[in-house]
């Protein structure tokens, strides 16, 4: 089986949580623009595996998806992934599928950092647009929207709180 390599360091922050990155100035700022998604589980829904999905603008969004559907192999052991599903679940380059999604639990983003929310919307751009690898979900392990999302936060140094 052939293992993709995405350009982040995976490993390290798969399972950081965004709620312990540490204060750099005690600046705590909510940002305006951008906003954390994530859709749960339901195995009898449309999108059986949920989704997280980030909006950094109003009209812009990035999430981690496989590059075709896929299957419980698939799933478990690994297939091509790719920015915002734009091969086989309708997004774009810029526009997760689920951008205008307004179902599951929506959370506030904080930075600490005392970057102007601009510079912090243009690292997250660039994080996205440089992801690369696999797409695969073993019982929460893997590369995939989950580890995208999370490691796009600690990148920028960012945590979430539910709104």
């Amino acid at each position: 089986m052939k293992e993709f390599k995405s350009q982040q360091n995976q490993s390290a922050s798969a399972t950081a949580n965004t709620s312990d990155v540490p204060k750099k100035n005690g600046s705590k700022k909510e940002l305006t623009e951008v906003t954390v998604f994530r859709k749960d589980i339901d195995l009898g829904a449309e999108d059986k595996y949920g989704h997280w999905w980030t909006k950094i603008t109003p009209n812009e969004s990035y999430g981690w998806w496989p590059k075709k559907p896929v299957g419980l192999s698939d799933t478990l052991f690994g297939t091509e992934g790719e920015l915002n599903g734009v091969t086989s679940f309708k997004g774009t380059a810029t526009k997760d599928p689920h951008h205008i999604d307004t179902s599951g639990d929506e959370y506030k983003v904080i930075s600490e950092s005392g970057k102007p929310e601009t510079q912090i919307q243009d690292e997250m751009r660039s994080f996205a647009k440089s992801y690369s690898g696999e797409w695969r979900w073993t019982f929460g392990a893997g590369q995939n929207c989950h580890t995208f999302q999370k490691d796009m936060l600690q990148k920028s140094n960012l945590k979430v709180e539910k709104k």
